[in-house]
């Protein structure tokens, strides 16, 4: 039992030296913002520190945002409605079941960048060959009408 106690007592000191006061509150309670709104409206009125970005559109829905804020990095998902067959479109036009892009084509250097946070809403995997965009520092990916994005 002495024995234990004398190999426990200078491994314990050691990870309290190499831990900083601001790391080990990091450690213990890492500084995580997150919010979940029904619409972007309610997103703006919520006067949150975790701000949805300009370019979600208005008649986006449940949106989930989670920020690292000691690394400024974010995941976000949100639902957009099934897009309307326009009123010209020829009888028995079906409606698009997947999201139109947002953003355009990522810059080479940083179109690989993959989310460093996760939760349980988000999303599995990224497929390496996935169609992803770039807009306002924000990588996107789309899954029918649920688009997710990240700040790498």
């Amino acid at each position: 039992m002495k024995r234990r106690s004398l190999l426990v007592v200078p491994i314990l000191i050691a990870v309290a030296t190499s831990l900083s006061g601001c790391s080990l509150a990091n450690a213990i309670n890492p500084p995580i913002s997150s919010a979940i709104y029904a619409t972007v409206g309610e997103a703006q009125s919520a006067g949150s520190s975790v701000a949805v970005p300009g370019w979600v559109p208005a008649d986006a829905t449940i949106i989930r945002i989670k920020t690292d804020v000691s690394h400024n990095t974010k995941i976000m998902t949100f639902l957009v409605p099934q897009p309307k067959v326009a009123a010209d479109a020829p009888a028995g036009t079906v409606a698009p079941t997947v999201a139109a892009p947002i953003g355009g084509e990522c810059d080479a250097s940083i179109s690989a960048n993959r989310p460093v946070l996760d939760d349980s809403w988000w999303i599995q995997s990224i497929a390496p060959d996935a169609a992803i965009t770039c807009v306002d520092g924000w990588h996107v990916i789309i899954q029918g009408l649920r688009i997710f994005a990240w700040t790498p």
